[in-house]
């Protein structure tokens, strides 16, 4: 791998994991300023590079970290056309991410069993038991889906499928103007912090 292609998908990498938190948070806010800067550390107990199809895949147990951001996945998937990045996806049970998005804020959670991200058309999708939390707010769903470029999120449940659920939105009230500082979980789905 070159170091323009490794730079190529340091930087695709960044834009899921930003992306990520942009779900749940308006326009003004954004990332620690250095995470950006930030060495880009991957670790997993497998990792398989087909150069002829242009995908990384990385297996078992993979944790990703940058500044702030951490993702962490059964199996993450980079896909390469040429010297730009595509796609990244990334699974579990469920894929996690997390992100603090400035020094003043608290963390970003993001999960759901599948996170996708269509790099060019500029598309994040949470899909299959998906949530996002900040600062007591919670979105819960099906499906989450963030188009970065019109700053637009679409939620849906999974209709009148069994065992689906309707998407669901948990606003704190606030005191003396801020939200609580711990997220409240609900009782059968804790995504705390690990």
């Amino acid at each position: 791998m070159t170091r323009f292609q490794a730079r190529a998908r340091g930087r695709a990498l960044h834009a899921l994991l930003a992306v990520i938190a942009f779900t749940a948070l308006p326009a003004s806010v954004r990332a620690l300023p250095d995470d950006r800067d930030q060495p880009i550390y991957i670790s997993s107990d497998r990792a398989e590079r087909d150069e002829r199809k242009g995908t990384t895949v990385y297996t078992g147990d993979v944790e990703i970290d940058q500044g702030s951001m951490h993702i962490s996945a059964s199996s993450v998937t980079i896909r390469e056309s040429g010297e730009s990045v595509n796609e990244i996806l990334a699974s579990g049970n469920p894929a996690k991410m997390r992100q603090k998005p400035a020094e003043d804020r608290e963390p970003v959670y993001a999960r759901a069993r599948s996170i996708q991200y269509d790099v060019a058309g500029e598309i994040l999708t949470l899909i299959d038991d998906a949530s996002v939390t900040q600062e007591g707010t919670t979105v819960t769903g099906d499906r989450i889906v963030y188009y970065i470029e019109e700053q637009r999120v679409k939620a849906s449940g999974g209709g009148n499928a069994a065992g689906k659920e309707r998407v669901k939105v948990v606003i704190p009230p606030r005191r003396n103007g801020t939200r609580p500082a711990a997220p409240p979980v609900p009782p059968e789905k804790s995504d705390a912090p690990s």
